[in-house]
């Protein structure tokens, strides 16, 4: 199925399965942001944990097993379930447990082609000192290699309002991937029936003209809608605003109290440092998705009267 027909199909908006991807630690984070959204859309969860090989093989003894692995991944399944169960259960909502041994990165791989999953939702772990200001190795993985959405969920992120999706914030560069990415953030603004913010940043180190020209911003993201908007139950706001981009993305989603943040996940798992800030930093989960890679395309000329700020 072609991206564009998975957008028609609503199921990156919302899924019929997600994947979480936990290391045990961070099930006390994730679970509740699982849980609201595997109810929002009816969904299946499969919560899968990875055993790195280290913890089955020592190699100063020519990688014989030093544990039964078998037995390893039994005892970690169960473990999982008195973690788990009870609080899934109560919500009435289907979902599995796996422990499979392997490189996190590729386990999750796995699972969600297997499963069939549109979303995986991971931890950035950071959580202590430095490492709040740094994604985890295992999430940047995910993100880069990832075919499916991933929702990542920060140290600083709050706990899901019983409430639901009530506003969603998407930043874009109006790069290559803004049309596709731009995209899933209406989808999910139509499915929540939640209020849209569309936010574009110009930056000190913004191309030359015309991108520095907050006019000319403001009406490209106005391309980003469909040209006939009535049948939309989203409310749609265009922001344009100029500063650091991590800041003046995390003050917006502040500022329209977003409930969830949607990024091109080559912005979120490529080498921007402000993009991993604000995954790490945002204290709403984070939907990154891959978009492909397309040539920059020229942007219309016109211009309309007047820029919102």
């Amino acid at each position: 199925m072609t991206i564009q027909n998975t957008f028609q199909a609503g199921f990156l908006a919302a899924p019929h399965t997600i994947v979480v991807a936990t290391d045990l630690v961070d099930l006390p984070d994730l679970l509740p942001h699982a849980i609201a959204q595997a109810k929002a859309s009816d969904a299946a969860l499969h919560i899968v944990h990875a055993i790195p090989s280290n913890k089955v093989f020592v190699p100063e003894s020519g990688m014989v097993p030093a544990v039964d692995p078998i037995k390893m991944a039994q005892d970690t399944r169960n473990l999982m379930e008195e973690l788990i169960s009870q609080k899934i259960g109560e919500q009435g909502l289907h979902y599995t447990t796996e422990a499979r041994h392997g490189n996190p990165s590729d386990v999750v791989a796995d699972v969600t082609k297997e499963t069939g999953a549109q979303r995986v939702i991971v931890s950035t772990h950071g959580r202590t000192g430095i490492k709040r200001m740094v994604l985890g190795s295992v999430a940047r993985t995910i993100l880069s290699r990832s075919k499916v959405p991933v929702c990542t969920i920060g140290p600083h992120c709050k706990a899901p309002s019983g409430t639901g999706v009530k506003s969603v914030l998407h930043p874009t560069s109006l790069g290559s991937d803004a049309e596709a990415s731009a995209k899933l953030a209406l989808d999910l603004a139509q499915y929540y029936r939640a209020k849209l913010t569309l936010l574009h940043v110009i930056t000190p180190d913004s191309p030359i003209e015309p991108y520095l020209d907050p006019q000319y911003a403001f009406e490209n993201l106005g391309f980003l809608l469909p040209q006939n908007s009535s049948y939309l139950n989203a409310m749609v706001h265009k922001r344009v605003v100029q500063g650091d981009k991590k800041e003046q993305i995390l003050r917006e989603a502040e500022a329209v109290h977003a409930d969830l943040l949607v990024l091109g996940s080559h912005s979120a798992s490529g080498s921007g440092q402000a993009a991993y800030s604000v995954v790490v930093s945002a204290t709403c989960p984070v939907l990154s998705f891959p978009t492909p890679i397309q040539p920059e395309q020229p942007k219309h000329e016109s211009k309309t009267d007047s820029v919102l700020a």
